[in-house]
């Protein structure tokens, strides 16, 4: 899907920012004569645009972009990943602080598609939804806000995944956000498959206050989803890390929904599995058993491990002799 647009009101600089920004020269030059055309109708003017905006479309497209860039330059307009987060392209050139306020409103939805415990966080802006105009498949609750929300706002920015591919994987199709906080206003600027050709700008206040909405909201949750937050949540990383121990996921097993499972790695070369059946307990109960059991000592595991290269044939060096080796 295309990304949004919003040329009205929008400025000739910006405009022909965000043509050579989104040009693909596979596509051919056109799109870049066209662009140096309208900025010479709305005002703009330059050598190089003036012979950008005469050039043929069979001329070379890496000419074409030479002289793209050679107009930016000479009309101080910042190239392709020179603009900070949460700026504009001004009039006259450089830049400017992006002050224009949208709203955001996140839900957490089930995919689009039968799928056992398949939830996605949706994106509202200004009332559109972006996700699906995006890489297409919201992120997964528990990569957006358990057991810390990624979306949180500071000074200095940080890049977040947003959105996945519709098959659930990120990566194979994805959508990240740069977020930063910039005093009275948090600014969001899209990158990969993007949903729209320009930035978000929210109030803190707002953006602050539905974040925190969002983290308080269970009612999506079902029993395992439950379970998960509160494990992610209770269990106990710095004594995993002390066995060089990471969280991986935690679901219910996929062939037998009767037990609780918790994936946990070692580096990229090893995953150690930890099974808690239910037995008709509440999700409060069962996340108490489990974090308890990770506090235990490593010999009081119940554990099953599985080496992520076929050349691991011995079991990881934390392995107690009680652990067993995990065949799919």
């Amino acid at each position: 899907m295309a990304p949004m647009t919003d040329k009205e009101g929008e400025l000739p600089e910006q405009s022909l920012h965000n043509a050579v920004v989104g040009w693909d020269a596979d596509h051919g030059p056109a799109a870049l004569i066209d662009a140096a055309c309208e900025a010479l109708i709305g005002g703009l003017d330059s050598p190089a645009l003036r012979e950008l905006a005469g050039a043929s479309a069979k001329d070379s497209s890496w000419d074409i972009r030479e002289l793209a860039f050679a107009a930016l330059d000479e009309l101080r307009i910042p190239r392709p990943g020179a603009v900070p987060v949460g700026h504009v392209v001004a009039a006259g050139g450089g830049v400017a602080r992006r002050s224009g306020v949208n709203s955001l409103r996140l839900e957490v939805a089930p995919f689009p598609r039968e799928a056992r415990d398949g939830f996605q966080v949706l994106v509202h802006v200004d009332g559109i939804e972006m996700t699906a105009r995006a890489a297409g498949l919201g992120m997964d609750p528990y990569k957006v806000f358990v057991p810390d929300s990624r979306l949180a706002a500071t000074t200095e920015p940080r890049t977040v995944p947003i959105a996945r591919c519709t098959c659930g994987v990120y990566g194979c199709g994805s959508t990240d956000v740069t977020i930063v906080r910039d005093d009275d206003v948090v600014h969001w600027d899209w990158s990969i498959e993007v949903p729209m050709d320009r930035g978000v700008t929210f109030d803190t206040a707002q953006y602050d206050s539905e974040l925190a909405r969002l983290a308080a909201d269970h009612s999506w949750e079902t029993p395992v989803r439950t379970a998960g937050r509160l494990v992610l949540t209770g269990v106990d990383r710095e004594r995993l890390r002390s066995y060089g121990l990471s969280l991986g996921w935690v679901s219910n097993s996929y062939p037998d929904p009767e037990l609780f499972q918790v994936s946990l790695q070692i580096g990229n070369d090893y995953q150690v599995f930890l099974d808690t059946p239910w037995r008709g307990r509440d999700p409060e109960e069962l996340a108490r058993e489990v974090c308890a059991t990770v506090a235990r000592p490593l010999r009081e595991w119940d554990a099953t491990w599985y080496a992520n290269k076929p050349a691991l044939t011995a079991p990881p060096a934390i392995a107690e002799p009680s652990w067993r080796r995990r065949r799919f």
